[in-house]
């Protein structure tokens, strides 16, 4: 058993670490080259070129979001690849988008996916590999950090011209500018759930959880995880998903579902947490208690 569950976690690290590897070369590789060849002019853009990039940007990311048999000491760890890689996505799709449009909006868009690119890039190194750190310490499989190679970044930033870091980027690291998320609505198989309510669930409704996060802060807060707590009289079932990117004074919504849903009659206690992020201050608004009754 020992035996096949290192095999399990090597098997992981390796494949995260194979797909990582990928997602740079889309960059690097591939990117970097049509970028470099059009200096900045979007009519000389190979488009078809860009586009093939953003599929295979897209790829990758499905790739990883349906990445099945992931060991449970990981689980947390992967999310950060997902979000990393639906970020690269996301930019190279806008990038692609924009290349049919004129010079200054392509300038912009450009200036906004390295803006991007470069926090996926955070996300891969100050928060995935730390995380496969410790679930290999937490498993006693250190020895296989061996496999868990040096992220790159997607790109040579300082070769497209951007050496110094974005002010968005800045503001985001400022412990002076004002951080903070909420949890702005709950909704339990499309009911509204509120603080300290009751959602009643019957017929074929879920436990699926439909979670509004609100960014209240002056900065754009990146990698905002959420998490959904149901106690019910048989377990405590938590899930979590991390929202990739909110800007300042807008929302983004996250879909968490999976939960086995109680015994009927139970009314069992549902805990919804977003955050906190960095240099946030007031967290007392990222929680949301409320309750769900499983009925016939």
């Amino acid at each position: 058993m020992a035996t096949q569950q290192s095999t399990q976690v090597r098997k992981y690290v390796t494949s995260a670490d194979s797909l990582l590897s990928d997602s740079s070369n889309a960059g690097r590789g591939e990117l970097q080259h049509i970028l470099s060849n059009a200096g900045g002019d979007p009519a000389k853009l190979d488009e078809e070129a860009l586009s093939q990039v953003a599929n295979r940007t897209e790829q990758q990311y499905l790739q990883a979001l349906r990445q099945e048999e992931i060991p449970p000491e990981f689980e947390d760890a992967h999310h950060y690849v997902v979000t990393a890689l639906g970020i690269r996505h996301e930019a190279t799709e806008r990038l692609a988008q924009a290349a049919t449009g004129d010079a200054s909006g392509f300038s912009g868009e450009l200036a906004t996916a390295v803006e991007d690119y470069r926090t996926s890039d955070s996300i891969i190194a100050n928060f995935y590999v730390p995380a496969v750190k410790h679930s290999l310490e937490k498993a006693g499989q250190t020895s296989d950090q061996a496999y868990l190679e040096e992220p790159q970044s997607f790109m040579d930033y300082g070769a497209l011209g951007f050496d110094t870091a974005p002010a968005a980027a800045t503001a985001r690291s400022d412990p002076d500018v004002l951080h903070g998320v909420q949890v702005t609505s709950v909704k339990v198989a499309g009911k509204p759930l509120y603080a300290n309510g009751n959602v009643t669930l019957t017929g074929a409704d879920e436990p699926n959880f439909t979670v509004t996060v609100g960014n209240g802060g002056e900065a754009t807060e990146t990698g905002v995880d959420v998490e959904v707590i149901l106690n019910t009289s048989a377990e405590r079932q938590s899930k979590s998903k991390t929202i990739a990117r909110i800007e300042p004074k807008r929302t983004a919504t996250v879909d968490i579902g999976g939960f086995i849903p109680g015994e009927l009659d139970e009314t069992a206690k549902v805990t919804v947490e977003a955050g906190p992020v960095q240099y946030e201050k007031t967290t007392s608004n990222n929680t949301l208690t409320g309750t769900v009754t499983f009925g016939m």
